[in-house]
C-alpha cells in the first residue's frame, strides 16, 4: 500500500493560509466582540469560541487495507465555555470535524457522534500559563476501502485524549517569518483515537494537532 505523499512545509502552509477562513466550515458559529484579556487568565464562563484544526501528517492502520496510511486533516472545533473552578474551568465541544483524503479511502471524515458522551475538557491555570486538556469521542467514516464503496463507518474505542500549555486561551494562529500562519498552537495527543467496528478497527499512532483562534 502506498500512504499519501507528505507535502512540503511550504506548501502546507500556503494550504492552511487558504483554509483558514473556511477551516470550521459548517461549524463556524457568530460571537460577540469581547474586550481583550490578561495574558494567563481563564476566560469568561458562557462565551463559544471557534477554533480552526489541522493535522499533518497522521498516520492511520486499519484492517481493512493494511498497512500505514498518512493523511492531512483540516476543519474546525467549537467550544463553550462552562463553570469550573477557583482555578479552572470546563470546555464542552459543541461541534467538531475535520476532513481528509486518501486514495484508497476517498473522503475520510471525522466528527462529534450523532449522540455526544464526552465528558468536558479541563483548562486551567498555574503559574500565568494555561494548560488544556482536551478528551474527545469521534466517529471516523471513509467513502470507500480500495474499489469496494462505501461509507464505512466507525465508533470511538479509546477517545483522543490531547494536551497544550500556552500564554493565552483561546491558542492564536501564529505567523511564521514569510507572514503565513502556523495553524496555532501544537497539542500533544497523549492518547491517539482508536476506532472499531465489528471485528475491524482503526488506529491513529501519530495524530500531531494544532488549534488557532478564528476570529468572528
Amino acid at each position: 500500500m502506498h500512504a499519501l505523499s507528505d507535502q512540503s512545509g511550504v506548501a502546507r502552509r500556503r494550504f492552511l493560509k487558504g483554509v483558514l477562513a473556511t477551516a470550521a466550515g459548517s461549524v463556524l458559529v457568530p460571537a460577540m466582540a469581547r474586550p481583550a484579556r490578561a495574558a494567563g487568565t481563564l476566560p469568561a464562563v458562557g462565551q463559544t469560541v471557534n477554533l480552526s484544526v489541522s493535522v499533518f501528517g497522521a498516520v492511520m492502520t486499519t484492517g481493512i487495507q493494511p498497512g500505514e496510511h498518512t493523511i492531512d486533516f483540516t476543519g474546525g472545533r467549537v467550544v463553550k465555555v462552562l463553570e469550573g473552578g477557583p482555578d479552572f474551568v470546563r470546555l464542552q465541544t459543541v461541534d467538531f470535524r475535520i476532513e481528509g483524503a486518501h486514495p484508497l479511502f476517498g473522503k475520510i471524515i471525522i466528527r462529534l457522534p450523532d449522540v455526544e458522551v464526552s465528558p468536558p475538557s479541563t483548562l486551567r491555570v498555574s503559574s500565568g500559563e494555561l494548560t488544556e486538556t482536551w478528551n474527545e469521542n469521534s466517529q471516523i467514516s471513509f467513502d470507500r476501502s480500495g474499489g469496494t464503496e462505501g461509507p464505512f463507518s466507525f465508533v470511538t474505542e479509546k477517545p483522543l485524549q490531547a494536551t497544550a500549555t500556552m500564554p493565552d486561551w483561546p491558542p492564536p494562529q501564529g505567523t511564521n517569518p514569510d507572514g503565513t500562519p502556523t495553524g496555532g498552537v501544537l497539542y500533544s495527543a497523549v492518547q491517539p483515537p482508536t476506532f472499531t467496528s465489528g471485528d475491524q478497527r482503526v488506529d491513529f499512532t501519530a495524530f500531531p494537532l494544532r488549534l488557532g483562534h478564528l476570529a468572528s
